[in-house]
């Protein structure tokens, strides 16, 4: 069966372009109307209730997020598409939303509606759309995050992450129940998510909550015990600049 797209940008030649390599690439998307705006997406929606819209977040007047701000119910799959918004592109990623960066590249188009593909016939309201609506609505305050596994995504409330580790390229999440959870994302990944949140990374292998930190070991090398007793090391050559961090943010 075919999956039913929307192409939502207010420029015509985006527009086009996107129509262009679906039809050649993607033969499985068969796009059934465009938008130049959010108002005019906002009808196509209520008429032909597509499958997937790809939805350009920079646009005069109204933005791509109003469009789903306006909905009672988001029963589609979105691939955001944006040329920068950095914050944007960090809400997107906290709340594992598909997204394409202008220019579109064909690799990772493809990617995306492969991805898309195997949730698009799934008639859900999409929970996942909500978390990046409530997250760019309150401003980053109390964020939760998704963490996407093969078959669901669990949103995670930030403040109950203890610390992650990694594991080639996948990270085990540790949170404060104790549970553990193993994403496939890098270390690396969840750092740039999550240092503005009071996580450091103290070690090649270790990101931690500073919130949950119960103790630090500063001789033998140093450790932090953090709340859950579990040990993290500390970094050699990382020693002298974490500890002078930690005594700034907790008085060490």
């Amino acid at each position: 069966m075919a999956i039913k797209a929307l192409v939502v940008d207010d420029e015509l030649n985006n527009r086009e372009n996107l129509r262009s390599l679906l039809s050649e690439y993607c033969k499985e998307v068969e796009v059934i109307g465009m938008a130049d705006s959010v108002d005019a997406a906002f009808r196509i929606i209520k008429i032909h209730k597509p499958d997937l819209v790809f939805l350009d977040i920079r646009m005069p007047e109204k933005d791509g997020f109003k469009l789903l701000e306006n909905l009672d119910e988001i029963d589609f799959e979105v691939i955001v598409v944006t040329a920068y918004n950095q914050y944007a592109i960090q809400a997107i990623k906290f709340c594992a939303i598909d997204y394409l960066l202008k220019p579109i590249d064909l690799t990772e188009l493809r990617k995306a509606v492969d991805l898309v593909s195997k949730r698009v016939h799934q008639k859900e309201e999409n929970e996942r759309l909500k978390q990046l609506i409530n997250h760019l609505n309150l401003g980053g305050r109390s964020p939760r995050i998704g963490l996407a596994s093969q078959h669901k995504v669990d949103f995670v409330e930030i403040a109950r992450i203890t610390r992650c580790e990694a594991d080639n390229n996948y990270t085990h999440v540790f949170l404060d129940h104790p549970e553990k959870m193993t994403i496939s994302k890098t270390l690396k990944e969840f750092e740039d998510l999550l240092k503005e949140h009071g996580f450091i990374r103290v070690h090649q292998s270790h990101l931690i909550n500073s919130a949950h930190i119960k103790s630090l070991q500063k001789s033998d090398g140093g450790y932090i015990r953090m709340t859950d007793d579990s040990i993290v090391p500390i970094s050699r050559t990382r020693k002298n600049e974490i500890f002078a961090l930690l005594r700034k943010t907790h008085s060490i």
